[in-house]
């Protein structure tokens, strides 16, 4: 809905206002005023019978002859452009002046829309205030309608007891633009919308067509008077007969959706066309859509570009985005940033929430801006306090992960319980928040719920953790079972797949079989596309799912350190210092450790440290065991920062040793915890 400001109205409706001598300039007798008058009548008649030159010719011999009303309407012909004239504003502006030096009440109506707006002179409201004045004071009455809307709308200005005293004075003059004055002050200022409606169908029965539209939607929603559909579509009828463009373009919508309707996607194409061509901004973005996705009529990206570029040079903030969009995503069209991002940033700074999204996304993932993840969290939250509820996951994902702010999971659910409904992400995260988060009290009955719809929606994922909460996490829901079912659901995920073979491997909540729980690992090595034999050895090695097993450990890990295997060519290592499995042998413990180490393991340097600090079948080399155990710590290893933490304060370096001591801690090391809660 806007408010039609009616400030110049047609020179079909000006040419039939001719002045009366109550309001002639001295320059003239009364004879030549009357001649006057009677030749204006000529032209208007020349007017309709489609001969522009001769009503053209008439007008401006009349105004340079001093006639105020033929001046006054010389100045409207120049206004808007017409009688075969271009528009030239300054032309105009000359002509109103001198008719308003005469005292012409609408050439003076005419000259403050000019102060008013700001167009071609400077803006000024208290110079078209006493234009508007001065007009009334000539028993203008459209006048009081032009003075109520600068009351009604202008900034700084705005006076709703002056806009109603009058729009109440031209209407007791049946001015149908007070009529609507009113209507507009009741309906969106006062919120009286029983006089709104009042005002509205005192229009509507003048002829009004936008009033017919507006009395329309208040019967056809029962806002300011009882709900009548019959009444509501009559009178949006008479409104569409008029060509009255929201009127067209309401009942496409209609016909469109099925509102009060039989749904008739043909019928509301062919209104959306009409709308479109009488320059209803909102139909030209409807059938761009449906051009655009090839919605009941053939899919047509440039007729799609076409009406939203209609739309947008209204300042339609969806046309902009849409446009945007569509150069963004490239599709058929070349891709072309240049083009899209300054129509994001227009339609965002109109509140087109789409567009923040979009604009979100884009600094998010640095696609065509710079990467800025505090730019794309502002993003979305613009989008978010407009209500969008599509923005509220994103900004509930930034809270909970931290990105672009800081880390807040008690915002992050508030945030992702309003946008369930909408995305299968936010069900997962606010699982998340409830079964893992420091900061939120776990509730996991809540979890379990959250990670079944989001599963429902498609979040395979979802499955895995509530496999582990019956698994592992929550022993009130312990229920192998269970786990069992939720692990099968998901076996394209690497944890739900490692963790089922486990249970095989045990016997746990399924018959035991070792074979499928190998297959298992087999699949999970796939999937995080780990080697196998290093996983295996890992399996026989530490033995904490199967019986513990060295020789086939041994096995596993030399296929896995022929492949270059860090952690493989670690453990076996270990074999061999330790003598597990394996004669004991220092020197292939070492060699294993340094081919662990180029491969890109890092504990390995620990074990290299600990071998010469302690002489372990080596002489001690203190500075090598100490230079192993820097490399670790350096690359942020927290046990090898506690041993050297240690290690410097025994040795009179207590500074730089709780230094590390502390980094370590940081960390999560344990023992690091315990020395530094000890020696506070």
């Amino acid at each position: 809905m806007y408010r039609l400001l009616l400030i110049l109205m047609s020179i079909g409706s000006l040419i039939s206002c001719a002045s009366t001598s109550t309001n002639n300039s001295p320059a003239m007798t009364p004879a030549e005023l009357q001649y006057g008058d009677e030749q204006i009548l000529l032209a208007q008649s020349y007017y309709k019978d489609d001969q522009p030159e001769k009503a053209l010719a008439l007008y401006q011999q009349l105004a340079k002859q001093g006639h105020p009303r033929a001046q006054g309407e010389l100045g409207l012909i120049y206004d808007i452009g017409v009688l075969g004239v271009s528009e030239d504003n300054a032309l105009a502006l000359d002509w109103y002046n001198k008719a308003a030096q005469q005292n012409d009440p609408q050439a003076l109506v005419n000259l403050a829309s000019f102060y008013r707006m700001g167009e071609f002179v400077e803006k000024n409201p208290d110079t078209a205030i006493s234009y508007y004045k001065k007009s009334i004071n000539l028993q203008f009455a459209m006048a009081n309608c032009e003075l109520g809307y600068l009351y009604l709308d202008e900034p700084n200005y705005q006076d709703l007891h002056k806009a109603e005293r009058y729009f109440l004075a031209g209407a007791e003059s049946k001015q149908v633009s007070c009529y609507l004055g009113l209507a507009y002050l009741y309906d969106f200022d006062i919120n009286d919308q029983i006089k709104a409606f009042q005002w509205y169908k005192l229009a509507a029965d003048s002829d009004s067509a936008i009033a017919q539209y507006n009395i329309a939607l208040k019967y056809l929603n029962g806002v300011g008077t009882t709900k009548n559909i019959a009444l509501g579509n009559e009178y949006l009828a008479i409104a569409v007969e008029q060509n009255f463009p929201l009127a067209v373009g309401y009942l496409a919508q209609k016909y469109d959706y099925g509102w009060d309707v039989a749904e008739n996607k043909l019928a509301a194409v062919e209104l959306y066309h009409k709308a479109a061509e009488l320059g209803d901004a909102d139909s030209q973005v409807n059938l761009g859509l449906m051009y655009e996705k090839g919605e009941h009529v053939t899919q047509d990206i440039n007729t799609a570009l076409q009406l939203y570029t209609l739309a947008a040079d209204q300042g339609h903030p969806i046309a902009l985005n849409n446009i945007a969009a569509i150069y963004l995503r490239g599709d058929k069209v070349e891709r072309d940033l240049q083009i899209a991002l300054p129509l994001f940033y227009q339609a965002a700074a109109l509140g087109n929430p789409n567009a923040l999204i979009n604009l979100g996304t884009m600094s998010r993932l640095g696609n065509g801006v710079e990467q800025d993840d505090k730019k794309a969290f502002l993003y979305y939250k613009q989008a978010a306090d407009l209500g969008f509820t599509p923005a509220y996951f994103q900004l509930g994902k930034s809270y909970h992960l931290g990105i672009g702010t800081e880390k807040n999971d008690e915002l992050a659910l508030t945030y992702l319980l309003a946008s369930t409904e909408y995305d299968k992400s936010a069900a997962f995260y606010i699982g998340i928040i409830y079964s893992k988060s420091p900061t939120v009290t776990p509730d996991f009955d809540k979890a379990i719920t959250y990670f079944e719809k989001a599963y429902e929606l498609g979040r395979q994922d979802a499955a895995s953790y509530l496999g582990w909460i019956y698994e592992t996490e929550s022993p009130a829901h312990h229920d192998f079972e269970k786990a069992v079912y939720w692990y099968q659901q998901s076996l394209s995920t690497p944890y739900s797949c490692i963790r089922l073979a486990r249970l095989y491997l045990q016997g746990k909540g399924v018959p035991q079989n070792i074979d499928k729980g190998l297959a298992l690992y087999h699949e999970f090595a796939k999937l995080k596309k780990f080697d196998i034999d290093e996983l295996l050895g890992n399996l026989y090695f530490f033995g904490e799912v199967v019986d513990q097993d060295y020789q086939q450990a041994l096995f596993h890990y030399e296929k896995a350190v022929a492949n270059n295997q860090s952690q493989a060519a670690n453990n076996l290592g270990e074999m061999y210092r330790l003598g597990n499995g394996v004669g004991k042998d220092i020197d292939k413990a070492i060699s294993l450790y340094q081919a662990s180490i180029e491969w890109g393991g890092i504990v390995s340097m620990i074990n290299l440290g600990e071998i010469y600090l302690n002489g372990e079948g080596v002489v001690v080399d203190r500075d090598l065991g100490i230079s192993w155990l820097i490399k670790a710590a350096e690359r942020g290893q927290n046990e090898a920062q506690y041993l050297l933490g240690q290690d410097m304060i025994a040795n009179q370096q207590q500074t730089a040793g709780e230094q590390w001591i502390k980094k370590s801690a940081e960390s999560g090391n344990k023992k690091a915890i315990q020395y530094l809660t000890e020696h506070q």
